[in-house]
């Protein structure tokens, strides 16, 4: 055998040995590729999805009970609008109609995912709250600033220097000294008490002859200046100094006529400009407003103190986050009576600074800044309440002396001219069911 394997010759054992190794070279390798593999097995895997769904088909367990569904596939099931739409109301939570959400004798349709309130005559709302001729500071889709009830429905009317938008609803700044407005070089959103900061552009401090500064005031026009009667009296020539540090004479002053100065009832105080304050550059005015549209609109939002306090002798702006305080309460706390007249703000550590009479609480709505408190004397130190003077109180006043034909009021002439009565003939709206601040139609 050795013998014969020897005489083979070498030629045909080497193409036998081939022979034999050739399946095995041909044979595919066990582990693929990874990306071979995961296109492979990516194939398979939606095959297999799609031939699963094809067989479930219908399936309503597998469609909306393992997992959660979406319309569509709930119609799938159904093949039917109508039982496809009752079972989904279901699905989503049962019927919101049950719990009769539509008022004032509206009716309720369920619908998917809610409902649909059709309402009486003389009422809207999606809920049927509101009626048409009525005034309701809660409606989203109501007047952007001011509003009037009326035979039918309601009218609105904008704070000065905006006038009424096409929908007759909403209030535009159409004016350089538009009320309220901040322009993008003011004042960011205070976070506690931050001291060394821009002032609003309402904040205007009361300089004396010798340029000392004495206390603070606000903007109400580009022309007028609210303050204290306190501060007013203090020196005989004032002048009045915006952010920018322009100067302007105080021609005129207007001291409430019921001012008491023991009692400091009615301590406020009108400073007529000898010449208009240029806008936007050295300052822009704060809206004001009637009673009624605070109490029901602005005061139960949040505000903010904006004013000056000492710092040494100089006078440095200071701005600060505060809350209404229920009269009640804030009686108890200060120990005192608080009139129609005043309202309490509580802010963290408002007694810690040395504030300056002639400060301004204001409050935000729907894109316009309002006047809400001006601060008197000085609050004591401590962590109560501040107290204010309720400047919507005296609106009236505010008018009557603004809108006077002759603004200017000698310095040796003040309050004449009835400051403090009501200007004939004005009735002003009605929010439901309280008044309405009664401001110019634009």
């Amino acid at each position: 055998m050795l013998t014969m394997a020897g005489c083979v010759p070498p030629p045909l054992a080497v193409l036998g040995l081939l022979v034999l190794l050739a399946p095995h070279a041909a044979w595919p390798t066990v582990f693929l590729p990874a990306s071979k593999a995961h296109e492979l097995l990516a194939r398979w895997r939606r095959a297999g999805s799609y031939l699963l769904e094809e067989l479930f088909e219908g399936h309503l367990e597998k469609e909306c009970w393992e997992e959660i569904c979406v319309y569509e596939e709930a119609r799938e099931v159904f093949e039917d609008d109508e039982t496809t739409d009752e079972f989904w109301r279901t699905y989503m939570g049962g019927s919101p109609c049950a719990s009769q959400p539509c008022l004032n004798n509206g009716s309720c349709q369920d619908s998917i995912r809610g409902y649909a309130c059709t309402c009486a005559p003389g009422y809207e709302g999606p809920n049927c709250a509101f009626a048409e001729s009525e005034c309701h500071p809660l409606r989203l889709d109501g007047c952007q600033h001011f509003c009037y009830p009326g035979p039918e429905s309601y009218t609105c009317s904008c704070a000065r220097g905006h006038k009424l938008g096409q929908d007759r609803r909403s209030c535009l700044p159409h004016d350089r000294c538009a009320c309220g407005t901040l322009g993008p070089e003011c004042c960011q959103r205070p976070q506690g008490s931050q001291q060394n900061l821009l002032p609003f552009p309402w904040q205007v401090k009361l300089t004396n002859s010798e340029g000392k500064d004495f206390c603070g005031g606000v903007l109400i026009q580009d022309n007028f200046v609210l303050t204290t009667a306190t501060c007013s009296l203090l020196y005989a020539n004032i002048s009045v100094k915006t952010r920018s540090h322009f100067r302007l004479h105080v021609r005129g002053v207007h001291v409430h006529t019921r001012f008491e100065a023991d009692t400091g009832h009615n301590d406020v105080a009108l400073l007529d400009l000898a010449r208009p304050v240029r806008c936007p550059d050295a300052g822009r005015p704060v809206c004001t407003a009637d009673a009624d549209f605070a109490d029901s609109v602005l005061l139960p939002q949040p505000g903010v103190l904006g004013g000056w306090t000492l710092r040494g002798r100089e006078m440095v702006p200071l701005r600060l986050r505060v809350t209404h305080v229920e009269p009640a309460e804030c009686g108890r706390a200060l120990n005192a009576t608080v009139t129609t007249r005043t309202s309490c703000e509580r802010g963290a550590a408002a007694g810690a600074a040395r504030w300056v009479a002639g400060g301004a609480v204001v409050r935000k709505h729907r894109g316009a800044w309002f006047l809400t408190g001006l601060l008197g004397a000085a609050p004591p130190e401590g962590p109560g309440p501040l107290l204010l003077i309720k400047v919507p109180r005296y609106a009236l006043w505010l008018r009557q002396v603004t809108q006077q034909p002759s603004r200017a009021s000698p310095r040796g002439d003040r309050g004449q001219g009835r400051d403090g009565e009501p200007v004939p003939g004005d009735r002003g709206g009605r929010w439901a069911p309280t008044a309405l601040p009664p401001g110019p139609l634009v």
